[in-house]
């Protein structure tokens, strides 16, 4: 080990520095040169070294977004409700958001799952429709994924009422939300339909109980959030 070096950028002599370790001295390196090249050079590393760890959590945050079902056009999601609503699932209550189409339902629900992925909550994210299919997919692949969604602690299903209200549909929808309530587990789902509307909608083939019954179960401890206005993707 050298005892000195010499500053790359002035030239002066750096001293080794030791500690003791176990009653032996350890190499530590030499002493920091303070002239004007060696701060900068300093300076440089740190910048470059929070420039990493910047994109590595933003990288860690978009890989949590996409596990919790947010899909691409929405992962960076903001709006002025997400807090409200985000607070609200944390206090245990559901969500009902409603609105005609382009009224950025899927936009708010985003943003409020953001905000939850981002406070580290065990979040799912999806459109009703998906759910069902990965249930119908389940029974050929031998595989049943509705405890996953009726466990987690967060669930957010967008465009509910959009899928064909048959009776294994309802079925499994009624099987989801009422576990959920049970459990006292916050859902949040986005509609183009009014509670009322929802129910005549989901009783469009004559189960009008069991349709009652998941519209009842979602509205019980909940904050309904009604979004108005024209529809923004068409400018």
């Amino acid at each position: 080990m050298r005892n000195t070096t010499s500053c790359p950028h002035c030239g002066a002599t750096l001293n080794a520095r030791e500690w003791t370790l176990g009653g032996k001295p350890v190499f530590a390196g030499y002493e920091q040169c303070e002239c004007e090249g060696a701060r900068a050079e300093r300076a440089e590393i740190e910048r470059l070294q929070a420039v990493a760890e910047r994109r590595e959590r933003e990288r860690r945050e978009r890989e949590a977004i996409r596990k919790a079902g947010i899909m691409p056009r929405f992962e960076n999601a903001t709006h002025p409700l997400a807090p409200e609503c985000a607070r609200d699932m944390q206090q245990g209550r559901n969500l009902y958001i409603f609105g005609e189409v382009g009224t950025l339902k899927t936009h708010l629900a985003s943003a409020t799952a953001r905000i939850l992925v981002a406070e580290g909550c065990n979040v799912r994210f999806s459109a009703m429709w998906k759910v069902l299919d990965a249930i119908k997919a389940g029974f050929r692949d031998n595989y049943d994924p509705l405890p996953a969604y009726q466990s987690c602690k967060y669930l957010i299903l967008d465009d509910f009422g959009k899928e064909s209200p048959t009776d294994f549909a309802l079925e499994r929808m009624f099987a989801l939300i009422d576990e959920r309530s049970a459990r006292m587990l916050p859902t949040a789902v986005t509609t183009q339909y009014k509670p009322g509307r929802l129910i005549e909608r989901l009783a469009k083939n004559g189960d009008k109980d069991t349709a009652i019954a998941i519209v009842s179960r979602l509205r019980q401890d909940c904050r309904s959030i009604e979004l108005e206005g024209r529809d923004r993707r068409l400018g």
